[in-house]
């Protein structure tokens, strides 16, 4: 029987003075969860040159505004801005690596984003993700992700959202989609939607963001 692995991040409860909110904790779950021996092996140049947007003098990304927008149960969010965006490259079998992107943003009601996703279609040794949909592990068309079979196992592209209000109370959704509309020059643009099943409503939270900036990690 084949096993099927994805990234999973776990619910987790902010409660930290000063709402200190970053991906700390979210790479600390990915770290610390069951794992083939092969997981905890990243692998990202040391030299620049291969990312050419990184503390280089010989490239300067043309200036492009950055853009975010988000709705909840159709209802705007206002002031929404990011506050990180990282990116991951990881080992995940012997001969076979994935990309993690890992974004949070806030809006101006100090409510919490926290998008992720995880890209086994782009191998390449660089920054840019797949311009492809990402489904959650429990949307009705995850089926429809890449996947990349190696006999005993199957690695999937996937996505989640962890939303956090500002009381603290934090709900994971695997229920939805991110959208990779371009990735270049360091800066990564899309847009996605999902469901949160909450303890007393259930709220859609969608969006767009553009020309975000990716820090390497």
């Amino acid at each position: 029987m084949k096993q099927q692995l994805s990234t999973i991040i776990l619910p987790l409860n902010f409660k930290v003075s000063g709402r200190f909110f970053t991906w700390v904790s979210l790479f600390l779950a990915l770290i610390v969860m069951p794992t083939p021996p092969s997981f905890s092996n990243p692998r990202l140049p040391s030299n620049s040159s291969v990312l050419p947007f990184i503390k280089s003098s010989f490239f300067v990304a043309p200036f492009e505004e950055t853009t975010i927008s988000c709705k909840i149960n159709n209802v705007i969010a206002k002031g929404v801005s990011s506050k990180e965006a990282s990116f991951f490259y990881m080992e995940q079998a012997e001969g076979v690596f994935a990309k993690f992107l890992n974004m949070s943003l806030e809006d101006g009601d100090e409510n919490l984003f926290a998008l992720s996703l995880t890209d086994v279609e782009n191998e390449k040794m660089d920054s840019c993700f797949t311009s492809n949909i990402f489904y959650g592990n429990e949307h009705k068309r995850n089926d429809q992700n890449f996947s990349n079979d190696i006999g005993s196992t199957v690695f999937m592209n996937n996505s989640s959202l962890i939303f956090e209000e500002k009381n603290g109370e934090s709900t994971i959704s695997r229920d939805g989609w991110i959208k990779i509309k371009s990735c270049e020059n360091g800066k990564i643009s899309g847009s996605f939607k999902f469901i949160i099943e909450g303890k007393i409503s259930r709220k859609e939270v969608k969006g767009e963001f553009v020309n975000v900036k990716i820090g390497i990690e």
